[in-house]
């Protein structure tokens, strides 16, 4: 079972609107990326963690709507979504730890 939910453009608003919702924008060819994805995916596979918040990705080089839209400049870039709203976000590589903390201020 994956536990970071793929997210396209067409998708974002109906995926992140209720609950707590992280969204990962990433991109294929950035190798700081593929290190946040793996720190979020253990993160996403924590049983408290997975019950309180919705893990997604949006690949914005394939997917490039939402994140112009937002004002994604660079990749990774981590948001944090109450209900709808952007409550918070980092841009660039973290620890597990950092990520972590992020989420968990919010809950």
């Amino acid at each position: 079972m994956t536990v970071i939910k793929a997210i396209l453009d067409t998708t974002y608003a109906a995926e992140t609107r209720d609950g707590i919702v992280l969204v990962d924008f990433r991109s294929d060819w950035c190798a700081p990326c593929t290190a946040v994805d793996r720190i979020l995916a253990n993160l996403a596979a924590d049983a408290d963690l997975a019950q309180r918040v919705k893990f997604t990705s949006l690949t914005v080089n394939q997917q490039p709507l939402i994140a112009t839209a937002l004002g994604v400049m660079s990749t990774p870039t981590v948001i944090l979504k109450k209900n709808g709203e952007i409550v918070d976000a980092v841009i660039g590589p973290r620890s597990a730890a950092a990520f972590e903390a992020f989420i968990r201020k919010h809950l």
